[in-house]
C-alpha cells in the first residue's frame, strides 16, 4: 500500500469542514472558486522512519488509515513536521478529534461535503462519523444528495453557497495565522542592571519579540544553572547588556557570556546572533569587539537594535505575514495639537486652542487596514463582512484598497483579534496619537507641510472620487514619520469620544486623556471621532487637525481605520 486510498481521502475531506485542522486556521483545503486542492495529508504517526512520532510497530494499513491521518494546509503541515517535540502523537490526535467533532455528524450535508462533491465527475459515497451521503451528479448538472431519509437536489451554485460551519472560531495564535513563532532572544546582563533590562524586556515584547529574562522565565524550583545554558542555546539571538558594572563584575554573567560565545562560534558566517548592547558609556570587552555593538542610551539605539533583530528574523523565515499591518515608530516627545486661526484659515472652533502635549513612544500602522488584511480577520472569526463583499472576500482587484463599511465596533473587534494572533497590544489610536503621526511636532497643516498640493493625496480636488490603493501617494504625501494616506482616501476611526451633540463636541480642547474621552465602555449614543478626511472631501477637511464625530454603529463607503501598537493610554 503506497499511501492512503481514494476512499480514505474522500472521508477525510467529508469531515474537514474544508478547513485546515490546525487550531484557529481558516485556510481552505479546496479553493472554492477554482476547485484546486491545496490541502495536504498529514500522518499523526510519522510516515518515515526516525523522529519522535514514528511507530515501527505500525503496519502499512494502519499508517495510511483514516485514524492516523488529518488534513492541513501546506504551511501547518510543515509546522507540525518541524516541531515534533511540541506536536506529539497525542497532541495531533487531540487536534484531529476536536476538528472532526466540529464538522462531522450533522443531519444535513455540510459545506465541506458539498465542496468536495464539486470535484467529482459522477457518483460517490462520502462517509461521515455516523452516516453516509450518497451523491449523484445528474444529467442536468444538478446534484442529488441522500443522507439517510434526507433527499436534496442542489445546483452547483447552491452547493457553492452552502456555508461552512459557523463554529470555526477558536483560540488563535501567530502560528495558526502564518507566523510559526516569534524570534527568541536571550538577555544576558548583570543583576545590577536589572531595571534597565526589565524596560528592554517590555519594549521587545511589545514589538513582537520573545525575550528570555531569568526573573520572568525561570520557574520556581528549576535549576537555573541548567536552564540558563539551555535558554542560550535555544535562542535565535543573544543580547549582551554591557555597563561599567557588568564588565568589571565577576560572577555568573561572565559564564553566560562564555556560553553565548560558544554558541556564536557554531553559527554560519555573517549570522546576526550575538549583539553587544551598551546601556551606558563603557568599554567593550576585547572578546566581544569582533561584533558591532549598539548604544541603547543613544536616541536611535533601540531602532538600530530592532533592525538587527528583524534582519535575524528575516534570515530565519520569520517574516511579518501579509495580513499583519506594517508599523511605524512615533517617538516620544511633545507636539502641537489643534489649529491656530492665525496661521490656518480653515481652523474650526472644535480644533482650538492649539496646544502642546506629550506622548510616549508608540507605533502606528503605516497605512489604513486594507481589504486583504481585514479579510484575514473576517475569515478567521466569522465576523460580519462589509456589505459590498461576497463570500467573505473583498471585490476582486481591490485587495490593497482600504477596507470601508466598517463600524467603530468592527474596528475594535479587529484590533482585539490582531492582538490575539500576534501577541502584541493593538488598538485604535487616540485622537492625539493619530494627529501626531499625521503632522509631526511642528503643527503643519497637511502631512507633507503647510503648502496645499492636491496631487499628494486622494481628495475632491484631484482624486478619482473613490478610494485608491493604500500608499498610492507615497512618499510625497507621507507624514514626517512615513505614515501614508493621513490626508484623504478614507476617514479613520479613533478610540476617542466626540460627545452627545453631533454638531459640537462635548470633549473639546485642550486634549485631556483623563477626562473620560478615552472610555471604551460608553453607550452607542455617544459619537466617536474620525480623522483624516476622505476621497470626496475638499482641502479643509483633509487637514491634520480636522475632526469629525459619528455614531460608532455607522458604516459608510468612506469610513475605515488604522491601528496602533502601544499600551492602553492612562
Amino acid at each position: 500500500m503506497a499511501g492512503p486510498s481514494v476512499a480514505t481521502v474522500k472521508r477525510l475531506f467529508a469531515v474537514s469542514g474544508n478547513r485546515c485542522a490546525f487550531p484557529g486556521c481558516a485556510l481552505p483545503l479546496v479553493d472554492e472558486a477554482s476547485g484546486k486542492v491545496t490541502g495536504r495529508v498529514c500522518h499523526i504517526k510519522a510516515d518515515s522512519p526516525g523522529g519522535l512520532r514514528y511507530d515501527a510497530g505500525q503496519n502499512e494499513k494502519e499508517r495510511h488509515g483514516f485514524a492516523n491521518l488529518v488534513l492541513m494546509c501546506p504551511m501547518h503541515h510543515d509546522v507540525i513536521d518541524s516541531d515534533t517535540e511540541k506536536y506529539t502523537m497525542e497532541r495531533l490526535l487531540e487536534i484531529k478529534a476536536q476538528h472532526e467533532a466540529r464538522f462531522a455528524g450533522g443531519a444535513e450535508p455540510s459545506g465541506a461535503i458539498a465542496r468536495q462533491l464539486l470535484l467529482q465527475p459522477a457518483e460517490l459515497n462520502v462517509v461521515g462519523d455516523h452516516n453516509v451521503a450518497t451523491v449523484t451528479k445528474q444529467s442536468a448538472g444538478d446534484y442529488a444528495i441522500q443522507i439517510g431519509q434526507l433527499n436534496l437536489t442542489l445546483s452547483p451554485e447552491q452547493l457553492r453557497s452552502l456555508p461552512v460551519s459557523a463554529n470555526t472560531a477558536s483560540p488563535l495564535s501567530a502560528a495558526s495565522m502564518g507566523l510559526p513563532r516569534q524570534l527568541r532572544v536571550f538577555l544576558c546582563h548583570a543583576s545590577g542592571d536589572k531595571p534597565a533590562v526589565r524596560d528592554l524586556y517590555r519594549r521587545l515584547r511589545s514589538d513582537g519579540i520573545a525575550p528570555w529574562l531569568d526573573e520572568e522565565d525561570l520557574l520556581p524550583g528549576q535549576d537555573w544553572q541548567l536552564e540558563i545554558p539551555k535558554a542560550v542555546r535555544s535562542s535565535d539571538a543573544v543580547i549582551i547588556c554591557l555597563s561599567r558594572r557588568a564588565i568589571t563584575k565577576a560572577g555568573y554573567v561572565q559564564k553566560e557570556i562564555r556560553y553565548a560565545l560558544d554558541v556564536a562560534d557554531e553559527q554560519p558566517e555573517s549570522t546576526i546572533f550575538l549583539i553587544p548592547l551598551r546601556l551606558e558609556e563603557c568599554e567593550t570587552p576585547d572578546r566581544l569587539r569582533r561584533w558591532q555593538w549598539v548604544d541603547l542610551f543613544r536616541e536611535t539605539g533601540y531602532e538600530r537594535l530592532l533592525r538587527a533583530l528583524r534582519a535575524r528574523a528575516e534570515s530565519l523565515g520569520l517574516r511579518r505575514p501579509a495580513w499583519e499591518p506594517e508599523m511605524v515608530l512615533i517617538p516620544a516627545g511633545e507636539f502641537l495639537m489643534g489649529s491656530d486661526p492665525g496661521t490656518d484659515r480653515d481652523a474650526d472652533e472644535e480644533e482650538q486652542p492649539q496646544h502642546t502635549i506629550y506622548l510616549p513612544d508608540y507605533y502606528l500602522a503605516k497605512t489604513p487596514v486594507t481589504n486583504a488584511q481585514y479579510a484575514a480577520f473576517v475569515q478567521a472569526t466569522g465576523h460580519r463582512q462589509p456589505k459590498h463583499w461576497k463570500g467573505r472576500k473583498p471585490p476582486e482587484g481591490k485587495e490593497d484598497h482600504p477596507v470601508v463599511y466598517v463600524s467603530w465596533h468592527s474596528a475594535v473587534a479587529y484590533c482585539n483579534w490582531l492582538s490575539q494572533v500576534t501577541g502584541k497590544t493593538h488598538r485604535l489610536p487616540s485622537e492625539a496619537e493619530w494627529e501626531k503621526a499625521a503632522r509631526g511636532t511642528d503643527g503643519r497643516l497637511w502631512p507633507w507641510g503647510n503648502r496645499w498640493d492636491p496631487h499628494k493625496c486622494n481628495s475632491h480636488e484631484a482624486g478619482p472620487r473613490e478610494p485608491t490603493p493604500v500608499g498610492q501617494y507615497s512618499p510625497d504625501g507621507d507624514s514626517p514619520y512615513g505614515c501614508a494616506d493621513m490626508a484623504g482616501n478614507v476617514w479613520e476611526w479613533t478610540r476617542s469620544l466626540w460627545g452627545w451633540n453631533f454638531a459640537k463636541p462635548d470633549f473639546g480642547y485642550p486634549y485631556d486623556p483623563g477626562d473620560g474621552r478615552e472610555d471604551l465602555k460608553t453607550g452607542d449614543h455617544i459619537a466617536r471621532v474620525l480623522r483624516g478626511g476622505a476621497f470626496f472631501n475638499e482641502v479643509g477637511s483633509v487637514r491634520c487637525a480636522c475632526r469629525l464625530g459619528y455614531s460608532p454603529n455607522h458604516r459608510s463607503r468612506d469610513f475605515g481605520f488604522r491601528v496602533v501598537a502601544a499600551p492602553v493610554p492612562p
